[in-house]
């Protein structure tokens, strides 16, 4: 049976997986990866629900209010702040972890949930675009992408782009363009006051 409505695509993705997958032996990539995958569903705190691991990719979905802008980015922090972890403990044993990173995509709009025996699925243009996105022209390997949709549902336009709310960008695909802003993320971080357990980047501003 399927139910319309609107939700939020959250797709935490690994930057330099396929560097990784040619340079490592299966069975040690897969243990790799199985742990790092591990670590980024265990700090899966805002309740998303789990589509599909998808090769390099976990897709995250919330069906109806989004998440706010600051604990979509506090989310990835957390999750970023395991998944670097589990890599430096890799690191000795396997240099060619040291290029992985992650980026994530934060899509909203109608979706429609449907089972296929025990797992739920998705199914929709939202779905469609958040893929399309993890290809842009972002230059760096660790990002939030917000996309336009999520943007409007949280009331926050008119956006001023030259101030500390982002970097906004828009990419030309075969439907057209696709507009989001971006918050990229590196080593240099702050330690917000509510939450001094997470790594927010020190250029991020919400």
């Amino acid at each position: 049976m399927l139910k319309e409505n609107k939700g939020v695509v959250f797709i935490v993705d690994i930057s330099g997986f396929s560097k990784f997958v040619r340079e490592i032996s299966p069975s040690e990539g897969i243990s790799v990866i199985r742990s790092l995958f591990n670590g980024i569903i265990e700090r899966n705190h805002l309740s998303f629900s789990i589509s599909e691991i998808e090769g390099d990719a976990v897709l995250f979905y919330r069906m109806g209010i989004p998440p706010s802008i600051e604990e979509i980015l506090l989310q990835f922090a957390e999750m970023r702040n395991a998944f670097k972890k589990i890599l430096h403990d890799y690191a000795s044993e396997f240099p060619a972890v040291t290029d992985m990173d992650l980026k994530a995509i934060a899509h909203f709009g109608y979706m429609e949930e449907f089972t296929v025996d025990r797992f739920s699925k998705l199914y929709g243009n939202t779905l469609v675009d958040a893929h399309r996105l993890l290809k842009n022209s972002i230059p760096s390997n660790a990002y939030v992408l917000l996309t336009t949709d999520y943007l409007e549902e949280m009331k926050v336009f008119p956006l001023n782009y030259t101030t500390t709310c982002g970097t906004y960008l828009c990419d030309l695909y075969d439907i057209g363009s696709l507009c989001y802003t971006y918050f990229p993320f590196d080593e240099k971080v702050a330690y917000p006051k509510e939450h001094p357990e997470i790594n927010l980047s020190e250029n991020i501003a919400v």
